[in-house]
């Protein structure tokens, strides 16, 4: 099984594992490293080349900015749950379900 995994610097993220041995070979061989395409224009060119998404098939047409989206929808629960209480868990429930 291979895990993809886009990151805004996917090149460094891949680097560092190996230099700091974050996990065996055999973990890390499983991982493929893309980074974001919002993110990968910004890279030197080499870079572009390798971990660009659209070079690799198996990522499709994902563009690596889902996360960013999903979190910047849970933004107003922000203020909400810094102060968690019973209370605020009807609101909470409120705000997911619509």
């Amino acid at each position: 099984m291979t895990v993809g995994l886009l990151y805004d610097i996917g090149c460094q993220l891949k680097h560092s594992c190996h230099k700091w041995g974050f996990f065996e070979a055999p973990v890390l061989s499983c991982f493929e490293f893309a980074i974001s395409v919002f993110h990968a224009y910004g890279h030197q060119w080499p870079c572009q080349v390798i971990y660009h998404p659209r070079k690799h098939k198996d990522f499709g047409m994902s563009d690596g900015e889902g996360c960013e989206c999903l979190w910047s929808s849970l933004k107003l629960l922000i203020s909400l749950l810094r102060v968690f209480s019973v209370r605020y868990c009807f609101i909470i429930f409120l705000f997911v379900s619509s």
